[in-house]
């Protein structure tokens, strides 16, 4: 007959309180590589649009004034300017079209061979399956030379105002520190990486990135975010 089994040592653990604040797990994050040799690099349209470099160029020539976006909602709103291209895209017009809808015209408006093309372009910023019920957001702009006025920058104080509000209006905690340093650290970093650095869903830390963003301690890039020199500023001033 076998001895009895003793229990292992070592590998109890102490629990950790539920209530303490998540922060970061540090170390993990890993930067992405360069673009692989041959394609074409993007720019952000301030977070909403990603042209190509050539694209960029058709906008501000105005030869392209239409886009077609997979987005669960509008992110533009009809009249509204928004920066682009050392100047702006006003935006005209915003409808809903079924992909079987989609013509080799709409396709060609936007520099593409057949629909299938456009389909696959729009497809491939979500990385979603698409079928002939999805719906498509067709976009149409025209440029403007002069970029909108901003709105002035926030004062620190009234920054950490907003941020305190956020803070206490979540219902996990404190977070708004947190994200600011782990995009300070992790500039370009895709947001399904850095959600699991703060363990949330993607589209909820992304959510609260926007909210950062509206404040504008953020910026959003072709992959990740960075801050913006507010934001930088706002972290700065915590360590003085």
């Amino acid at each position: 007959m076998s001895a009895a089994r003793t229990p292992r040592r070592g590998r109890a653990r102490t629990p950790t309180s539920t209530a303490a604040a998540r922060t970061p797990r540090r170390g993990r994050v890993r930067t992405p590589t360069s673009a692989t040799a041959g394609t074409t690099p993007r720019l952000p349209l301030e977070g909403l649009f990603l042209f190509t470099a050539a694209d960029v160029a058709r906008v501000a020539a105005g030869e392209l004034t239409v886009t077609w976006r997979l987005w669960k909602r509008a992110h533009v709103k009809v009249g509204r300017a928004y920066p682009a291209a050392h100047g702006a895209v006003v935006i005209d017009d915003v409808r809903l079209v079924r992909a079987r809808d989609v013509t080799d015209a709409d396709a060609r408006d936007v520099g593409l061979a057949d629909a299938r093309s456009l389909i696959d372009l729009a497809r491939s910023h979500k990385r979603t399956r698409v079928s002939g019920d999805t719906l498509l957001h067709r976009v149409a702009f025209h440029y403007v030379p002069e970029p909108p006025p901003r709105r002035p920058p926030l004062s620190l104080p009234e920054i950490a105002k907003r941020l305190a509000r956020l803070d206490a209006a979540s219902r996990t905690g404190p977070w708004t520190l947190a994200a600011l340093r782990l995009v300070e650290e992790h500039r370009g970093v895709v947001a399904r990486v850095l959600a699991a650095e703060m363990e949330l869903p993607r589209l909820e830390f992304k959510a609260r990135i926007r909210k950062l963003k509206a404040l504008g301690l953020t910026e959003s890039l072709p992959v990740g975010y960075e801050l913006s020199p507010l934001g930088q500023a706002y972290l700065d001033s915590l360590r003085a």
